[in-house]
């Protein structure tokens, strides 16, 4: 069964303006930022929400979607199984566009009901395939295209990371809650957390705490973002959602000198096991993760960076170990110092 707008009846959307959320989430990447860039900020194979919606690049994850949503729906077995779903679509649907920072005027109510429950059941089942896979005994993938297509499967992941590719996490939950029966199934955060741990800049597992994170995120790239903060950051501190004030409240304001002179001052550089951002001086020592860098590393930690940048209410620890990086990589002596060290891995 295809899915078509008139499976979605409904008013068109009132066309009077309305005044400006101060609900946004889900941001355009501002021109100044873009241009650096423009790639980076673009998704590659799958359009997600309204910002890439009918790009022509994009469409021919159309029919994917559609036949995600369909598996999603034989996997319910009572019968108008996929009503419910719309029917709570249409009713987050305005808490839904309110979490973007422009209008949308073109898209009346039907179609982002339709948008929002297609990409919505295509996340959700495509985390829940590859969990199910990751399960097997004997370590093969679900019978899925999507699986079996070389590089397909991180091109998605890493478009599910663009800011301007996202859907709101209460949309993903409710068609969850909606499609999950198991009260033993692992939870959305979790699988989430699992199906993009391929393309973190940090190898190796997730801490406990980051994996069993029960916290309410904006987003695919929030949730992301969050598995980054350091476990001795006080949680009260960010589940207040306090505005960070960037003269105060930055992490880490103090430079640090090149990697040369920091060597030639006597200052050994070493790496440790531990969260990206845990950097340590301590015995003349500077310890630091391994950065391992890839194809994938720049476009995410771009989009971590546009996402701190456009929301004041994100602590911005990728700005700082940007910052930082910037610091104390200043030409190609400084790089081999750091690599040879195994704290960069390219």
């Amino acid at each position: 069964m295809t899915v078509v707008a008139e499976d979605f009846p409904g008013n068109m959307v009132n066309q009077e303006p309305r005044p400006f959320s101060p609900q946004w989430s889900i941001f355009r990447v501002p021109a100044h930022i873009r241009q650096v860039d423009e790639k980076a900020y673009n998704p590659r194979v799958v359009s997600i929400g309204p910002f890439h919606r009918n790009r022509p690049s994009l469409r021919a994850m159309e029919a994917q979607k559609a036949r995600f949503y369909e598996r999603l729906m034989m996997r319910m077995a009572y019968k108008d199984r996929g009503v419910g779903i719309k029917m709570a679509m249409r009713k987050l649907g305005p808490d839904a566009r309110r979490c973007y920072m422009e209008e949308f005027y073109d898209i009346n109510t039907d179609e982002f009901v339709k948008m929002i429950v297609l990409d919505g059941c295509f996340i959700v089942e495509l985390m829940s395939l590859y969990h199910e896979s990751n399960q097997d005994e004997e370590g093969q993938f679900v019978e899925e295209s999507i699986f079996a297509t070389r590089l397909m499967l991180p091109n998605i992941t890493r478009d599910l990371l663009m800011l301007e590719n996202q859907l709101p996490m209460f949309v993903l939950q409710e068609i969850f809650n909606l499609t999950t029966f198991d009260q033993n199934a692992t939870p959305l955060n979790k699988l989430a957390l699992l199906f993009i741990e391929p393309l973190r800049p940090q190898k190796g597992q997730y801490t406990d705490i980051s994996l069993n994170d029960k916290g309410e995120h904006h987003h695919l790239l929030a949730l992301f973002h969050s598995s980054f903060i350091p476990s001795d950051v006080c949680p009260s501190r960010i589940e207040r959602g306090a505005r960070w004030n960037r003269q105060e409240n930055l992490p880490g304001k103090l430079w640090v000198h090149e990697a040369k002179r920091l060597q030639r001052a006597g200052i050994r550089l070493t790496y440790n096991p531990g969260n990206l951002l845990n950097i340590e001086f301590a015995n003349r020592e500077l310890n630091f993760p391994t950065l391992f860098i890839d194809v994938w590393t720049g476009p995410l930690l771009r989009n971590l960076l546009a996402y701190e940048q456009c929301n004041s209410f994100a602590p911005p620890y990728i700005t700082c170990y940007a910052i930082f990086l910037n610091s104390i990589i200043e030409d190609l002596e400084d790089m081999e110092i750091l690599q040879n060290a195994v704290i960069i891995f390219q």
